[in-house]
């Protein structure tokens, strides 16, 4: 091959590396980063005698979600109106105190504002609880309904009425976001023979939302009676402060009439003046699931306050029910 030829084909070659080297060359595509959901979260504050508050400042608090620091972006009162159930123990166990709870009800009844929607629900065994009276507005016709109210043997399924009152709860007003979700139950907290568990119900509650206040009578469990089993005070303490615990609500266990007017005073002033805290979370929101919340109040100038707010919350759909109740032995 002579000179002139090689020439050529050096030429050629550099002109090309040259133009291939003036081409932009691919850039690396920045990652989309995951949503961040801003979480809102019902919150009660409360003093060290345990009576409701209404005013505290957002750098009171801090917001940790599963351990980790996060951004609050506000603190209001939540002015929302409320739907709520009502679920009255008719157990004949509860013979004694029903017409004391049936004045505690109407008091909190009377206390409505006009825009919240109450329904009433009557329970006895796992078999019979019922919608006493469906979702209304009209306070009177709710408290007229009282008046026929009875008791009945059978074996207490308190469970079992707290997840068919939080269901229907959460199905009502489905779909308007825009109020609040809530359950009132007066029980003397035993459960004999419930159809669902204590974890059935606390799933339920962390994925539908609702704020459950419970006040226990539990003056009438007697230890020794054949009725019941060892530790039945104990057992029912326990299942009450837990579902407080879990879906952010209060509990009471009053020892007599004042004390049960003061439970339905608190009651009805924390429907009224709770808060909202929302915060941006560092989360995924595209990941189903329980995210676990604390929210922890920063002491100023000696101040004592506790505060309520639910275990957590949930993204993605609820767990189906359970379709049918089997028969016990």
């Amino acid at each position: 091959m002579n000179r002139k030829i090689l020439l050529t084909i050096a030429v050629c070659l550099i002109v090309g590396a040259t133009a291939h080297a003036q081409q932009p060359q691919p850039q690396p595509q920045p990652q989309p980063q995951p949503a961040r959901p801003a979480v809102s979260l019902p919150m009660i504050v409360t003093d060290n005698h345990n009576k409701g508050v209404s005013s505290i400042r957002k750098d009171q608090l801090r917001v940790f979600e599963e351990k980790v620091e996060q951004q609050i972006l506000s603190l209001e009162g939540d002015e929302r109106p409320v739907d709520y159930g009502i679920a009255i123990d008719a157990s004949g166990s509860f013979r004694r105190l029903v017409d004391s709870a049936l004045e505690t009800v109407a008091l909190i009844i009377k206390n409505k504002r006009p825009a919240d929607e109450v329904f009433i629900e009557r329970f006895v065994s796992s078999d019979k609880i019922e919608t006493y009276h469906e979702f209304t507005a009209d306070d009177a016709a709710l408290i007229k309904s009282l008046t026929d109210f009875h008791v009945e043997s059978g074996q207490s399924a308190v469970i079992d009425a707290l997840c068919m009152a939080v269901d229907h709860v959460d199905e009502h007003n489905k779909s308007n976001d825009g109020r609040r979700k809530v359950v009132i139950i007066i029980t003397d907290g035993e459960d004999r023979r419930s159809f669902y568990k204590q974890d059935d119900l606390l799933k339920l509650l962390r994925e539908t939302g609702v704020q459950v206040f419970l006040v226990g009578l539990l003056g009438d469990i007697d230890e020794q009676s054949p009725a019941t089993k060892p530790g039945a005070r104990d057992r029912a303490e326990k299942l009450l402060k837990s579902v407080a615990a879990e879906s952010g609500g209060r509990v009471f266990f009053p020892k007599d009439k004042p004390e049960l007017i003061d439970a339905a005073a608190q009651i009805i002033f924390d429907l009224r003046a709770q808060f909202q805290i929302k915060y941006q979370s560092t989360a995924d929101a595209s990941k189903n699931g329980f995210h676990k919340v604390d929210v922890e109040f920063v002491a100023t100038d000696g101040e004592q306050r506790q505060i309520l707010v639910p275990a957590g919350y949930f993204v993605g759909p609820r767990t189906p029910a359970k379709q049918e109740k089997k028969k016990k032995p």
